[in-house]
């Protein structure tokens, strides 16, 4: 095989020093500045791989919130003490240290203890965003001096569908505002080493993907079309060689057009990357199964369904037999699998996987992790969709209280929990309840989100409905004319959300016999979803059995006078009536 270069700061470079430096005997601390946490965990594999092929121990502890700065440290230190001599990650240090007003003194504590960390008999590794690695060098600057090397893994990139699919996930390590400040940092060196002559292929995996990358790990939708659109040509040329990094870029890139509703697009490079994958590393590698995963992702969202399940499948084997049943992409397979099933309505089958991973987190992480909190918002999202209101509202509550005591109130998740569970009471027209939840949650994403979010569109959508079923209908309109506005701007007049968002407008036109002006909100819904899902997709299905009813209806009151000549709505209308007569 080739030599590959390892550009500053890619998972390649970072990956290759830490591999170096944890093979040393002696004690000592490592720092890492990351932005993307699917990076970190492509450096992490790639770490114990390596540590593990030479006999060296390798754990990651995970820091959460606890009642003082001195109850984190002790618990740290307990672990450290408890981990074998080897190789230790620590992560979480934002969650840990997160309020804001003791944090000075906090940072105090952490700062008065490092000696004892430096006792620790093995080697660890530090991990840190940037905003944390700023407060703790405004606090304490010599702080910086226990570490060597001191590293930043620049490289930012995202899991995609490798992520948790089912309703929510425990969230980025990074807001908007550092996720556009980096992404335009990389623009800049971009555009700089485009002047310099760089080739095309460097300036698209150094710069350019990493750049995108960034914006599409928090949802900042808009300007990543944007940015997309305006380097299309230069995405267009990107050389195809048989390489790992080349593998890398496919994949970011499909990820990116997946992400955009251009799954067409998007598939080719999937295979493309997953084929690099085999030839380089063989068939049975954790890489070719998240290869596997996001393929599936995509063959999901274009209702794909039996597709989707051999290649989850196919994943899940490689991950098990590679990596052990309790690890965590495991879990992460368990939940996409489980998430298909409960689309398919094949509900007895996505609960044990929904269960199992669940116990298995309670096992690794405890009660009170986030990443419990989202096993159990799983479980509770699959009892709702079978109308076991009364299993899945404790499931909900417990799931939000996990999510406020670890991520604060103003964390995106507790946002999202608060919308799951306004959506059971709305179900059970327990609307007084349902209401102030949403207008909470919608507050909260407006807040941490900014007002064009994708995820505040869906606050104000969900808002929307709840008004729309109580017959609230002037304060409905205006919350689905915005939530339609963002979903344009932000995704593009053709993503399926957008049909989603045209056809609950249309709905509520119907339902207040405002017909000239459903029906073309109804002829532009359905050709999207033909064009971007197939006729095939639950979705689309869907959407055209509304708009036919919106025409039966129509038949039924006379009131056929008020529409359009549009070809569609004439040859639905002529197939209605042939079905009557």
């Amino acid at each position: 095989m080739a030599a590959f270069e390892y550009e500053t700061g890619s998972i390649s470079d970072i990956s290759r020093r830490l591999i170096l430096w944890g093979q040393r005997s002696d004690r000592g601390m490592a720092r890492v500045e990351y932005s993307s946490e699917f990076a970190r965990q492509q450096v992490t594999q790639q770490l114990q791989a390596a540590l593990s092929e030479v006999g060296i121990a390798y754990r990651e502890i995970s820091l959460t919130s606890q009642p003082s700065a001195d109850r984190v440290v002790a618990d740290l230190l307990d672990r450290l003490m408890q981990s074998p001599t080897g190789v230790v990650s620590i992560v979480g240090f934002g969650a840990a240290f997160a309020n804001q007003s003791t944090l000075a003194d906090d940072l105090r504590v952490l700062n008065f203890n490092r000696e004892r960390f430096l006792a620790f008999p093995g080697r660890q590794i530090w991990w840190v965003t940037p905003v944390f690695l700023q407060r703790v060098i405004h606090a304490i600057p010599d702080l910086n001096s226990y570490f060597s090397p001191r590293l930043c893994l620049s490289e930012v990139t995202f899991a995609d569908s490798a992520r948790d699919s089912t309703l929510l996930t425990t969230g980025s390590t990074v807001n908007i505002e550092d996720a556009r400040q980096r992404s335009q940092q990389l623009i800049r060196q971009f555009e700089a080493a485009r002047r310099g002559g760089a080739k095309d292929d460097t300036l698209l995996t150094t710069y350019l993907l990493p750049a995108l990358g960034a914006l599409a790990e928090v949802g900042a939708q808009q300007e990543l079309r944007d940015l997309t659109q305006q380097f299309e040509g230069l995405l267009g040329s990107l050389k195809r060689t048989d390489s790992p990094d080349m593998a890398t870029s496919l994949g970011r890139l499909a990820s990116l057009y997946h992400d955009q509703g251009r799954y067409s697009e998007a598939k080719p490079l999937y295979l493309q990357a997953l084929e690099i994958w085999q030839r380089q590393l063989g068939e049975d590698h954790p890489f070719v199964a998240t290869s596997l995963n996001n393929l599936a992702g995509l063959c999901e969202s274009q209702g794909r369904y039996s597709e989707a399940e051999s290649l989850y499948l196919q994943a899940l084997e490689i991950w098990q037999r590679q990596l052990g049943e309790d690890h965590p992409d495991v879990v992460t397979s368990l939940n996409n699998l489980a998430g298909l099933y409960k689309l398919q309505g094949r509900y007895s089958e996505a609960e044990p996987l929904c269960l199992q991973t669940l116990a298995i987190r309670q096992r690794q992480l405890g009660d009170d992790h986030p990443d419990v909190a989202t096993s159990l918002n799983n479980l509770a999202g699959l009892y709702e969709s079978q109308g076991r209101y009364s299993e899945a509202e404790p499931l909900y509550l417990q799931t939000l209280a996990i999510f406020q005591r670890q991520l604060g109130e103003n964390h995106p998740n507790v946002a999202t929990s608060l919308n799951n569970l306004a959506h059971l009471y709305n179900s059970q027209g327990r609307y007084n309840e349902a209401e102030p939840l949403y207008l909470q949650a919608l507050a909260t994403r407006q807040c941490q989100l900014g007002d064009d979010h994708p995820d505040v569109a869906t606050s104000l959508n969900n808002l929307a409905e709840l008004y729309d079923s109580q017959e609230r209908y002037s304060e409905a309109e205006p919350l689905y004319l915005q939530a339609l506005d963002i979903c344009q701007r932000q995704l593009g007049d053709d993503h399926p959300d957008v049909a989603t968002s045209l056809n609950n407008l249309a709905h509520l036109y119907k339902s207040q016999g405002r017909y000239n002006e459903a029906e073309p909100l109804y002829l532009r819904a359905v050709p999207i979803l033909f064009k971007k899902l197939g006729a095939d997709h639950p979705n689309t299905k869907t959407g055209l059995q509304n708009f036919l009813m919106f025409l039966q209806k129509a038949l039924q009151e006379n009131r056929i006078a008020e529409l359009s000549d549009d070809p569609m709505t004439r040859s639905l209308l002529q197939q209605l009536q042939d079905a009557s007569d």
